[in-house]
C-alpha cells in the first residue's frame, strides 16, 4: 500500500444547531468524516468565529479571534476510516448577534459570520497533519437556514 493513498482524509462541515436570533447564543456543530484509508489519531480541534464586514476578505486568526470551547460527542480522539464524529460548540457559549439589525446585516450579506477551525492529528505512522476549515453563513433563497457554505479559502489539509 502506498503511504500517500493510505492516509486519513478528514472532511469537516460546519452547521448551525438553531437559526440565528437576536440576543440568543449561536450554537454550531462541525460534522467530521474520515474518508481516508487509515485512522486519524489524537485529533485536537480548535474552533473560532469571526463577525466581519462583507467587503473585508476572510483571514483566519486565532490570537485575536473569539474562541468557542469544543465538546466532543465521542469518547475517543481517534477517527477510523469511514468514521463520523461531531464537534459541538459549548452550550454555555455566549457568542451572539446582540440586535435584530445585526442578524439582518448577516441575512442581507452586509456582514459575514465565519465559523472556522483547525484540527491537528497524526496518521498511523505518527506523522503530524492538520486540516483547516471555514464555514460562512449566507442565507440564500431556498437554502437550509442551518447550513453554512464553505469559505472561498482556508478549507485545506496538508
Amino acid at each position: 500500500m502506498n503511504y500517500l493513498t493510505s492516509l486519513p482524509a478528514i472532511f469537516p462541515k460546519v452547521e448551525l444547531v438553531e437559526p440565528l436570533a437576536p440576543g440568543q447564543p449561536i450554537h454550531f456543530k462541525v460534522l467530521l468524516e474520515n474518508t481516508g484509508k487509515s485512522t486519524a489519531k489524537h485529533l485536537y480541534p480548535t474552533l473560532a468565529f469571526k463577525f466581519a464586514r462583507a467587503d473585508v476578505p476572510f483571514e483566519a486568526t486565532y490570537e485575536t479571534a473569539q474562541f468557542a470551547p469544543v465538546n466532543w460527542t465521542t469518547t475517543t480522539s481517534d477517527l477510523v476510516p469511514g468514521g463520523h464524529s461531531t464537534l459541538y460548540s459549548d452550550p454555555a457559549n455566549q457568542l451572539n448577534l446582540a440586535h435584530q439589525h445585526d442578524v439582518d446585516a448577516v441575512l442581507k450579506g452586509e456582514w459575514n459570520l465565519y465559523l472556522y477551525g483547525k484540527i491537528p492529528y497524526k496518521d498511523i505512522l505518527h506523522i503530524s497533519h492538520e486540516v483547516h476549515f471555514c464555514g460562512i453563513y449566507r442565507q440564500l433563497p431556498g437554502s437550509d437556514p442551518l447550513k453554512l457554505s464553505y469559505c472561498p479559502s482556508y478549507n485545506e489539509t496538508d
